[in-house]
């Protein structure tokens, strides 16, 4: 298959980077990745990811995409810890007022740090012959040859000396904080439209030993809690046979700063299941806060025009609200389909040209999927403002009754989580027979939220 470049450089080595690097490496001599941290940077010294410590979700269908790019590594990740779990059975998930039912859905997820996650894939995409990494280096400037074609990247390193970068095709993933809209406004492109919501998160963090079957054989615990409660919980087994756990909340400025204080906070969560977990477990390092107060979509699909050599991917493109697991998924998926981009243009010749009029609007598809299904959720909070949803008070009726649904449903069962999961579109849970059912239950609510199965 022929190659269709010399050089491709991707900004930022994050998930999101190391996908795009995956689904570059077939079609260029060289793929160059370059970071802000030190190349040999990983968990502590990771400074670039300050949410790298809390409770990452790899959710099947950001999995299924990463194994399409770099086959063998989800064997990789078991081999180096991660922990195979059957979801729906090994699981306990509180969402939003219903506990989900325990049954097999027919298929195995992964828990692990995002630190074991992100070094599994970074080795074996640094096993490529053709791909690099240079660490230590910023993004300043995009270079342009001719007012329609960008040519490189000028980058500085921890010294402040500047080097330009010449590449065929650039790709920015240096997420939320990427400057690349500004940087094309000075360059005189159209500013790039924005769609953004306050949904004001902060989440806590800290491993934990406790026994492997603390959970009564579950590998994961999830709390998503129902409005107006605010506060949640993910507690999951982790490699080495620790625990992660994982306190969020919205719009409080105050966040645990101890074991004790991670007590106090999970008191106040919905299940019990949590305090008493955090009560009984012993704190194995220290606790970590991180804030997250805004969401954002930015829409490069809507502009009119784009520079050539130029894509951008991950979370510079949608950033979501962490609770939902979306981002790291997101972001192979919009590789896996830039991956077949490239392969369509190097079988039939065509090349680079138009290759932002054409990735973009793929790009959108797993964006707007995960965009509406969260922050539809979110626009159940008085307190959350901005681009949210439209329709979004009759989405959440609909939510709540289809849960009610659930635990006598298991195809209903398995596609609501396949929505989750990212391998079911949300049209799946909208069959005529479907809503049909859904407005039954509209109209005839339970008395109760279901209880702890």
């Amino acid at each position: 298959m022929p190659t269709l470049g010399r050089t491709a450089i991707v900004a930022g080595r994050s998930m999101g980077g190391l996908a795009a690097a995956a689904a570059l490496a077939s079609w260029f001599d060289n793929v160059l990745i370059i970071d802000r941290d030190a190349p040999d940077a990983d968990g502590d010294s990771r400074t670039g990811v300050g949410q790298g410590h809390h409770v990452h979700n790899l959710q099947k269908g950001g999995e299924l995409a990463i194994e399409s790019l770099l086959p063998g590594t989800r064997g990789a990740m078991v081999a180096a810890g991660a922990v195979e779990f059957t979801q729906g059975l090994q699981t306990r998930f509180y969402d939003h007022g219903y506990w989900l039912p325990n049954r097999d859905v027919g298929y195995a997820n992964l828990a692990a740090s995002r630190w074991l996650l992100e070094a599994v894939v970074r080795d074996s995409l640094l096993r490529k012959s053709n791909v690099s990494l240079r660490g230590n280096l910023s993004l300043q400037d995009i270079q342009f040859s001719t007012p329609d074609r960008v040519s490189g990247i000028v980058v500085e390193n921890e010294g402040g000396v500047s080097e330009l970068l010449e590449a065929d095709l650039i790709v920015d993933c240096t997420g939320r904080g990427s400057r690349v809209r500004s940087h094309l406004v000075e360059h005189g492109y159209e500013a790039v439209p924005e769609f953004a919501i306050n949904m004001g998160i902060s989440y806590t963090s800290a491993f934990f030993d406790a026994p492997l079957d603390a959970l009564g054989g579950a590998a994961v615990l999830a709390v998503l809690p129902r409005p107006p409660h605010k506060r949640g919980a993910f507690v999951s087994l982790v490699e080495d046979g620790r625990w992660l756990v994982s306190l969020h909340t919205r719009f409080e400025k105050a966040v645990p700063e101890s074991h004790d204080d991670m007590v106090r906070f999970a008191a106040s969560i919905e299940v019990p299941e949590v305090e008493q977990f955090i009560r009984s477990a012993v704190l194995a390092g220290p606790v970590r806060s991180y804030r997250k107060p805004h969401a954002t979509w930015r829409r490069f699909d809507k502009v009119e025009r784009f520079p050539a050599g130029l894509l951008v991917l991950g979370d510079a493109i949608t950033s979501f609200n962490p609770v939902y697991g979306q981002g790291m998924s997101v972001a192979w998926q919009q590789a896996s389909a830039l991956h077949q981009i490239l392969a369509a243009r190097a079988s039939s010749g065509s090349g680079l040209e138009g290759l932002a009029s054409e990735f973009f609007p793929a790009a959108m598809k797993f964006s707007r999927e995960a965009w509406n299904a969260s922050t539809l959720v979110d626009a159940a909070y008085d307190e959350v403002t901005g681009d949210t949803p439209p329709g979004a008070e009759q989405g959440l009726v609909f939510l709540g009754a289809l849960r009610t649904l659930l635990a006598d449903d298991p195809d209903l069962h398995r596609d609501y989580l396949g929505v989750a999961q990212m391998t079911s579109p949300a049209a799946a849970l909208m069959t005529p027979e479907r809503m049909a059912r859904v407005m039954a239950a509209v109209a005839s609510p339970p008395g109760q939220p279901g209880a702890n199965p």
